[in-house]
């Protein structure tokens, strides 16, 4: 008997956290990276992935400085809890 894991959608959507741990290690964890993802682009083209972050909305490439921070849930801020809230 044969048995084969299919990734859930909640598992699949962890993809791209588990790419950018990747790259953290890569890049302050080790000399060698130890594996690398290739992407199999356009007829003959194949290389190493190198993701970048893209908003869905308007399509721009995000980088850190173009973020800010919406605090939604009542009895926080920024840095967490607000006591006695």
């Amino acid at each position: 008997m044969r048995f084969e894991y299919h990734l859930t959608e909640a598992g699949r959507d962890l993809a791209p956290v588990m790419h950018a741990l990747l790259a953290w290690g890569d890049r302050w964890a080790v000399d060698t990276p130890p594996v690398a993802f290739r992407h199999r682009g356009g007829p003959g083209s194949e290389h190493d992935l190198d993701l970048k972050s893209t908003c869905r909305t308007c399509g721009e490439e995000v980088g850190s400085g173009d973020l800010t921070i919406d605090v939604r849930a009542p009895g926080w801020d920024r840095a967490g809890p607000i006591e006695g809230s």
